[in-house]
């Protein structure tokens, strides 16, 4: 689509021991991340955070959860690669890791499919298990698409994308409770008009095709089997589906050639481990194991 990306940096001072890419996830930004890059750039590492295409100030004008009339999906892919060089020509000999939150995880995994020569390591942050009803979901998106267009609204593929997320936190206070216990969280998430809007027509067929790409085994060229990978989620995150989800997204890598998968379950934690009233734990977590990779 040609937009230019929203890019933050945040450089220590000194040598980075390494450099850290931040993919957010759906309907946010990437000043949500500002905490965590810091606490990053406080502990050594050179740390790029970035707006998605369709999200934050790259969308600028532009239409929020929209990715473009077609091959939305690798667009989005694309960014992060964009960005990675960006990091890579600023700091060729210093170790690369990239994080992709949520649906920033699905984007992180096509990633290494034709990338993973780039990185060192890959932390995968609610990661999205697969949904064998994604291909449904994407026929359902293009009927949908030709009564309402491509930048058309539909609350059945709003329902279809995140409502059961929704659904699975009992006594809920808002729509939104499933992505923090934390409250002041989820307040800050439905008072920013940045976070929680939803997708157009088109950008849920683009994500879902995400969805379908990210557990094809036959994109995954790998050529660092032995590349450290990190899943860390929540305990109560109904993204990831819960255990038996994050083994079937190992599982996945497992089958495409990667053999050291690492997984790390918060406790008393739902879908955003980095916003939780607890986080400080969840930053040095990961901060360590990628200290430990390097």
């Amino acid at each position: 689509m040609g937009e230019t990306l929203a890019v933050s940096f945040y450089k220590p001072k000194g040598e980075p021991k390494a450099v850290v890419e931040i993919v957010h996830g759906m309907a946010e930004h990437r000043k949500r991340y500002a905490d965590f890059a810091k606490y990053l750039m406080n502990r050594g590492f050179a740390v790029y955070t970035y707006d998605l295409p369709g999200h934050g100030e790259t969308a600028g004008d532009g239409t929020l959860g929209y990715f473009g009339e077609a091959n939305g999906w690798t667009h989005l892919v694309n960014s992060a690669y964009e960005v990675a060089q960006t990091a890579k020509a600023e700091y060729p000999d210093k170790p690369f890791i990239l994080l992709g939150h949520s649906m920033g995880s699905m984007i992180a995994r096509c990633f290494m499919q034709t990338h993973d020569d780039m990185l060192d390591a890959l932390v995968l942050s609610g990661a999205p298990c697969y949904q064998s009803a994604a291909p449904v979901g994407i026929g359902i998106g293009k009927a949908l698409k030709k009564v309402k267009g491509a930048k058309g609204y539909s609350k059945v593929m709003d329902f279809l994308l995140t409502g059961t997320f929704a659904a699975s936190i009992k006594n809920s206070r808002t729509p939104f409770d499933w992505i923090s216990v934390n409250k002041e969280n989820v307040d800050r998430y439905i008072a920013d008009p940045l976070c929680g809007f939803p997708f157009t027509i088109q950008g849920y067929i683009d994500e879902l095709q995400g969805v379908c790409d990210m557990h094809n085994v036959s994109k995954y060229h790998c050529t660092k089997p032995d590349l450290p990978v990190l899943f860390a989620a929540g305990e109560y995150d109904p993204c990831t589906g819960g255990t038996k989800g994050l083994a079937d997204s190992a599982d996945t890598l497992r089958a495409a050639g990667y053999s050291h998968i690492d997984a790390r379950l918060f406790e008393g934690m739902r879908h955003e481990i980095l916003n939780e009233c607890d986080r400080e734990k969840v930053f040095a977590a990961i901060a360590e194991w990628i200290e430990t990779q390097l």
